[in-house]
């Protein structure tokens, strides 16, 4: 038994700690959820219309109204940028920390205070001063917390979003032992808290994961996919007509993918990770990936030739080929998606390669080896990109994106909204299942 949470989400964004609610199945209300971002505002009122949501910067939020909220729980994903790895590292003087800074004294201060604090945040968190400042909020209110840091690969999910979380609970210890250092995948499968993929990939419902595959997303606002350099021309289908692709075709886009084709994909899928090991992040290096992990596929969309049509690269994107993580639907591993993902291709996330044609995928490797021992990416000419037209790669989809954060296929994007900001607002989402099972963990009742 667990009791009902009364909640006040922070940091709310599109609604993914709202959607970790729903899908952990804790009775719970969100008495409140505040975001300053208009964008996101406007998605999370599309999708949870009857909440209160509010719009301002938490450092006014006062002691007084946190108190009439009567609330036992506090979810929050805080700004990230002042701690991620390739920001300036800010920490407490980022003037985005300072919101987070005022939460903490509020907690301090409060006379009741909530039973169960959740935190997500990057890796980089569990060494900032800010992170010292919470657990030694946590300790003074009488807190018992467990720090994590986990990834979606290790609960069975094709991508790699390494964050650090925080469970917290007051009053009452965990139905776990709790650990001084912060749990992470090497520490998975300590005592009675299970993070091996074996024990929580099966809670992804196998129904939910093919209602993902089937429902469409589509898109007409035809935005440019180029960083600061306006629209760009798609390229022309110039490759024969093969056996072998999934999408053979003499036309000027992808053709539909069939079941057929995924299972060819799947059937010839060790003999592309061979010829191809060398334009990824290749899976061998993830020990938490194996036999039971989900393949990308299940997480992929069955769409049209003329849906894809937005999502093929084009000819000056391919130029950035050498860069990228280009992966196929039956591995078992996406780097992790940012908010740049659609606009820039250097470590914003991984593309598809729609080919299943091994021959064409070893051309496009040899040819990646010589780029790289040459240092030439530049003179590259029609030769050369017909090489690379012929891997036929793609984005993933938004819709494909928020299926790798588990987002259910109830969540929807309001009218308007470009290809842009979808993956803008994703990017700067989290993965809702990870959440979710550190819910359950956390409201879990002791039993003797």
């Amino acid at each position: 038994m667990r009791p009902k949470l009364s909640v006040l989400e922070l940091y709310s964004g599109i609604g993914g700690m709202h959607w970790a609610l729903k899908e952990c199945g804790v009775d719970h209300e969100v008495v409140l959820a505040v975001d300053i971002n208009t964008t996101v505002n406007g998605i999370y009122k599309h999708n949870f219309p009857s909440t209160n949501l509010q719009s301002f910067s938490l450092e006014k939020l006062t002691l007084e109204k946190l108190e009439s909220l009567k609330i036992n729980t506090i979810l929050m994903s805080p700004p990230c940028q002042p701690f991620t790895r390739v920001g300036k590292k800010g920490d407490c003087q980022d003037v985005r920390t300072k919101s987070f800074l005022h939460i903490l004294r509020l907690l301090d201060e409060m006379k009741v205070k909530p039973e169960y604090l959740l935190v997500e945040n990057v890796k980089g968190f569990e060494v900032s001063q800010t992170r010292k400042e919470l657990v030694s909020c946590l300790e003074r209110c009488g807190y018992v917390y467990q720090e994590f840091l986990l990834t979606p690969l290790q609960f069975g999910i094709p991508n790699c979003r390494l964050r650090y979380y925080l469970t917290a609970r007051r009053g009452k210890n965990f139905a776990f032992n709790v650990q001084s250092q912060v749990r992470s995948a090497q520490h998975a499968s300590i005592e009675n808290v299970n993070w091996s993929q074996q024990h929580c990939s099966n809670t992804i419902n196998e129904t939910r994961c093919s209602e993902h595959i089937q429902k469409k997303t589509v898109d007409s606002d035809g935005s440019s996919v180029v960083s600061s350099e306006g629209p760009h021309t798609r390229h022309p289908d110039s490759c024969p007509n093969e056996t072998g692709h999934l999408n053979s075709h003499t036309g000027a886009g992808p053709l539909e993918v069939s079941q057929d084709d995924i299972e060819a994909a799947r059937g010839n899928s060790f003999a592309l990770r061979d010829a191809g090991r060398n334009m990824r992040y290749c899976e061998d290096d993830d020990d938490v990936i194996n036999a039971g992990s989900k393949p990308l596929w299940q997480f992929m969309e069955h769409l049209s030739r003329d849906e894809l049509a937005d999502y093929w690269l084009s000819d000056k994107e391919l130029r950035l080929f050498v860069i990228m993580d280009i992966v196929f639907p039956a591995l078992k591993k996406s780097i992790c998606f940012t908010k740049r993902y659609g606009h820039y291709v250097d470590g914003a996330g991984s593309v598809v390669q729609m080919t299943t044609n091994v021959e064409d995928v070893r051309a496009a490797s040899e040819f990646k080896s010589c780029v790289v021992k040459l240092k030439n990416r530049t003179e590259w000419g029609e030769a050369e990109l017909y090489i690379l037209r012929k891997l036929q790669l793609r984005y993933f989809t938004p819709r494909e994106v928020a299926n790798l954060l588990c987002f259910p296929p109830q969540l929807e994007f309001p009218p308007g909204l470009s290809r842009i900001q979808k993956y803008r607002v994703l990017g700067n989402s989290l993965n809702v299942h990870v959440v979710a099972e550190l819910i359950k963990l956390m409201t879990q009742e002791v039993t003797t």
